[in-house]
């Protein structure tokens, strides 16, 4: 039966940080949750449609770039559920700095890695993917898309620039 990660204020609807709930797609999954927990029927949808303002990741990669509610989950499947924090969210491409080396920095910081590419750090978490790189002719420049969202997102969002601006060092 899938997992599935709740945080913030979805945790605090719930009661529960962690629960395994029923379904073979994402959105069998969901509703399923909404059976269980009725008041997150309003957070997690909009009509028929997942929310614009959460983010629902299975395995690390946003379900919105795979089938969106129609994703098929195997049994062991790991789903995490962010809602919206306040104070926004920044995103950007850096690049030249490798996913490595940003995952180290996170951990490096003070942050908890929740899954592939998503880390909690105090009064933020931080999304990050590998993009196509750039090319110009021969040049190739590698591309990470980097995400960040909560209270303290400006004042992270800053640290990653300055350490992508370094070369990663």
């Amino acid at each position: 039966m899938p997992k599935v990660n709740l945080y913030a204020t979805f945790r605090d609807l719930t009661g529960k940080g962690q629960l395994q709930v029923e379904g073979r797609t994402v959105g069998e999954v969901l509703e399923n949750l909404v059976r269980l927990y009725p008041r997150l029927r309003e957070e997690l949808f909009e009509g028929e449609a997942l929310a614009e303002r959460v983010s629902v990741f299975l395995e690390g990669r946003d379900v919105r770039y795979l089938e969106g509610l129609s994703t098929p989950l195997a049994p062991e499947a790991t789903l995490d559920l962010f809602p919206p924090v306040a104070g926004g969210a920044l995103a950007q491409r850096f690049g030249a700095l490798p996913p490595w080396l940003l995952a180290r920095y996170l951990l490096e910081w003070g942050g908890t890695r929740l899954d592939e590419g998503a880390y909690a750090l105090p009064g933020a978490t931080v999304r990050f993917r590998e993009e196509a790189p750039l090319r110009a002719g021969s040049l190739s420049v590698r591309q990470l898309w980097v995400e960040v969202e909560g209270e303290e997102a400006e004042a992270w969002f800053q640290r990653i620039g300055l350490a992508a601006a370094r070369g990663g060092g």
